[in-house]
């Protein structure tokens, strides 16, 4: 290449750098950290919503969006266009200022604001948005078809089912999870079981299928085998949610609780007739965690007859076979509750065995400073004076190491 040629390449290829670094940036152009007075301003100027980007520097789905998808061209594109944008540390400057003004709407990070020249949120989501709907949330904003006029005719009384998808879909864009499953399982409630085989009503309702006591919920279990098979539906999915519901209610009606203001064990639920009803829809649906919830079901009855001797056995043949319901942190609140019913010195060491294995079995330690007290308890009422004063200082030492980390993870957050 001669020395005229080289040159003009070199200038070539200068010139090519220069236009490419002068082109703006392809994704979302952000004011970064301004003062909110000067972005409320520059809307006023230019008559356009403030999108704002609520972050933290440790949360981890903001990075994601800051990486993944506010750099891209149709993310950019639409943005750029429709808004004034800005992205604000919450836990700075004039971010602080932010999250206390608008702490309604940011029910966690990242929470995305659509707010107008006058400073009034017209729409709000949150969490990680994909692209496509990260920029149909921000057309309804630019729309008028933003979260809070939807709200308004919903409470107006609109109920057209085309509507009623595209209240869900902002409701679920914006992490309100209560209110999205308030509207479905308001339809639902009106709505024959077997609108559910439709696509449209499953795909628009199907997961908010968790009340024990609807209708619909006992239809799903009666047909979870059907969905899957013929109607193309994730029935593994299905069956999960199912057991959480059914799993949730029953733990309601087994736990043992104690009124630690008054020191003594609240009475027992008495609902057995619904703790039956619940195992037998997990039986119907062949749900996972059947057989625990059986044995769990079982040991609650004898403890409400008071047979002791009968619910220890069931509760040692549970943990013994590693059902869920028997590990180490629920088998101490059942023998906390026994002990406190008997005087049996032979079943009272039976108890401290179980304990003191717990505390040797280095996957079980974890909750070892829970068991100091149980142990201390026991101790007392065996006459062992002296280890039952020595466990209780134990349980307290290490239930305040565990009440600082605590604290001080708080604080860290």
């Amino acid at each position: 290449m001669t020395r005229m040629k080289w040159i003009g390449t070199l200038l070539i290829w200068c010139c090519f750098s220069s236009v490419v670094q002068a082109q703006p940036s392809q994704g979302v152009n952000f004011h970064d950290n301004e003062s909110w007075s000067s972005i409320l301003k520059l809307a006023s100027d230019q008559d356009k919503l403030i999108f704002v980007d609520c972050y933290t520097t440790w949360c981890g789905p903001c990075k994601a969006l800051a990486k993944e998808v506010f750099p891209l061209k149709a993310v950019g594109d639409y943005f750029n266009e429709h808004f004034i944008n800005v992205r604000y540390d919450m836990e700075k400057g004039d971010g602080k200022m932010l999250h206390d003004r608008y702490k309604k709407n940011i029910i966690g990070f990242p929470t995305l604001l659509f707010i107008d020249k006058t400073g009034k949120v017209v729409q709000q989501m949150a969490g990680f948005q994909d692209v496509e709907k990260l920029i149909a949330g921000a057309k309804k904003a630019f729309t008028g078809r933003d979260l809070f006029t939807l709200d308004k005719e919903y409470r107006q009384g609109n109920r057209d089912f085309k509507f009623l998808c595209e209240y869900m879909a902002s409701l679920e864009g914006a992490f309100l999870k209560d209110s999205a499953a308030h509207v479905a399982q308001e339809y639902l409630a009106k709505a024959r079981p077997e609108e559910l085989d439709k696509d449209e009503i499953w795909k628009a309702f199907g997961s908010y299928v968790t009340d024990v006591d609807s209708p619909a919920f006992e239809y799903l279990v009666n047909n979870i085998a059907r969905y899957g098979y013929k109607l193309n539906r994730d029935r593994f999915r299905i069956a999960r949610q199912l057991e959480a519901s059914c799993t949730r209610e029953l733990k309601r009606i087994f736990d043992i609780k104690y009124d630690e203001e008054n020191g003594k064990f609240l009475p027992l639920s008495t609902d057995t007739i619904r703790a039956e009803k619940l195992v037998g829809f997990m039986s119907r649906a062949s749900l996972p965690g059947l057989d625990d919830y059986r044995m769990r079901l079982y040991v609650h009855k004898l403890l409400l007859k008071d047979q002791l001797g009968k619910a220890w056995d069931a509760i040692l043949v549970g943990m013994n076979a590693q059902m869920t319901g028997f590990y180490a942190l629920n088998v101490e609140k059942y023998i906390r509750y026994m002990a406190s019913r008997t005087g049996d010195k032979k079943v009272l060491k039976s108890y401290l065995a179980v304990l003191n294995r717990f505390l040797n079995t280095p996957k079980e330690a974890n909750f070892a400073f829970e068991m100091y007290k149980t142990m201390a308890e026991i101790n007392e009422k065996l006459g062992n004076k002296q280890l039952a004063k020595e466990q209780m200082e134990r349980y307290q030492q290490e239930n305040e190491k565990a009440r600082k980390a605590v604290e001080s993870f708080f604080k860290r957050g």
